[in-house]
């Protein structure tokens, strides 16, 4: 199969699945791929893993420093789907924390006071488990972005396998012809891709390269979480590089 980018596969009559596990304050590129789904699934079926961008994710001091913003989750076996992952009950303050964290690093950001209340709308609702928190803030910056896919949950469907199985058996199950995977799966689902051929599905890998912005302090840090962009350059300009690949 010749391989192609994600704008070049946008054709009309295909139908484009996304599936990605729910993570904390997501980069870019997770925005990149719900700008390029009809069918956003979030996979919140598979194990979770700790110290993983499940629960946290990196922005930038004032003074250029990357720091992580980490939320704190109950202790649970080591085979717990993400589903089932709550929120430390222990920690119930730990969201005023990062508020109070971003609001140091980017209050002077231009586009602060466009971005920070609803960031401030989502944490400060009474969230118990995590991929509750995470889901609920994916769609918040995904409508603040204009993005509105289909919104499916991987728990909530009749699948059982796992690996580059369940990731064929979800495509098959919604009926799309087209799934865009991540960067990072291409090295266990590129050895699937007649598999997929061969259930009518176009297996294309995001090629999305990320943009440069202006930051505040010194020079540029790469992979943010997405509130690091949205606050320096606000959200119309962050819609165009989700959408067009350019900044």
């Amino acid at each position: 199969m010749t391989r192609q980018s994600g704008r070049e596969a946008d054709k009309p009559g295909r139908t484009t699945a996304v599936i990605a596990q729910p993570t904390y304050l997501p980069w870019l590129g997770y925005f990149e791929q719900i700008a390029r789904a009809d069918v956003f699934v979030v996979l919140d079926s598979v194990q979770f893993e700790r110290q993983s961008w499940q629960c946290r994710n990196r922005l930038r001091s004032a003074g250029g420093e990357p720091f992580w913003l980490s939320v704190p989750v109950a202790a649970h076996p080591l085979d717990t789907p993400i589903h089932d992952v709550r929120i430390a009950p222990t920690r119930p303050g730990w969201w005023t924390t990062h508020l109070k964290s971003i609001s140091a690093s980017l209050g002077r950001a231009p586009f602060f006071g466009d971005v920070f209340p609803h960031l401030e709308a989502w944490l400060s609702r009474d969230h118990r488990m995590l991929a509750e928190l995470n889901v609920d803030g994916i769609r918040r910056i995904a409508g603040l972005l204009g993005l509105a896919p289909q919104w499916r949950l991987a728990s909530q469907m009749p699948i059982s396998s796992a690996k580059g199985d369940l990731v064929l058996d979800i495509c098959r199950h919604l009926g799309v012809t087209r799934y865009y995977a991540s960067t990072g799966s291409r090295e266990y689902l590129g050895p699937m891709i007649a598999q997929f051929r061969e259930a009518g599905v176009e297996m294309v890998f995001q090629e999305w390269v990320h943009p440069v912005y202006p930051q505040r302090g010194e020079g540029f840090t790469s992979h943010l979480s997405v509130v690091d962009a949205l606050m320096n350059v606000g959200p119309a300009a962050v819609r165009d590089m989700v959408k067009e690949g350019r900044p």
